[in-house]
């Protein structure tokens, strides 16, 4: 009978870390080569934001142009329509609704600082919107479309 114990004692001190040692390689081994298993397709995709006009009626109607500016990197690079700017990978266009629809790549910013001018280039409005981008397609690792977002920028 003092055998069994023995035995049993071999294989609960020996075997059993053995088997879970190499599953957690196995795991590990696992992980490694799924994150790794291929290059993203490049983007062919953009992410949206509409920016709408609230506020004094007679102000909103005189917006000639709009920038939105990531940082220091601006669309359009002045107070011009954007249609006319050049140079930038970003579009900035005035709806038929009267919103604003500015459109980015593959890897919008999380955050835009919008000015509205007017016909002479005197600034309208300012606002600095934080944007909190949910992803409706792809995957973390590649990459995706963002929901569509909306701002409403309050000019006075």
């Amino acid at each position: 009978m003092s055998a069994a114990p023995t035995t049993r004692r071999r294989v609960e001190l020996v075997l059993v870390p053995l088997v879970a040692a190499f599953c957690m390689a196995v795991i590990i081994g696992t992980i490694v080569l799924d994150r790794d298993r291929g290059q993203c397709p490049s983007p062919t995709w953009n992410n949206n934001v509409t920016l709408s006009l609230a506020g004094s009626v007679l102000n909103s109607a005189n917006a000639a142009a709009i920038t939105a500016c990531a940082g220091a990197d601006c669309t359009p690079t002045g107070p011009v329509f954007a249609k006319s700017a050049t140079g930038n990978t970003r579009v900035l266009t005035h709806q038929d609704d009267g919103s604003w629809l500015l459109t980015l790549g593959a890897q919008p910013p999380s955050a835009l600082n919008f000015r509205v001018y007017d016909q002479n280039g005197k600034i309208l409005a300012a606002q600095s919107t934080a944007l909190n981008w949910t992803r409706v397609s792809g995957n973390e690792r590649c990459g995706g479309r963002m929901a569509g977002m909306n701002v409403v920028l309050d000019v006075p």
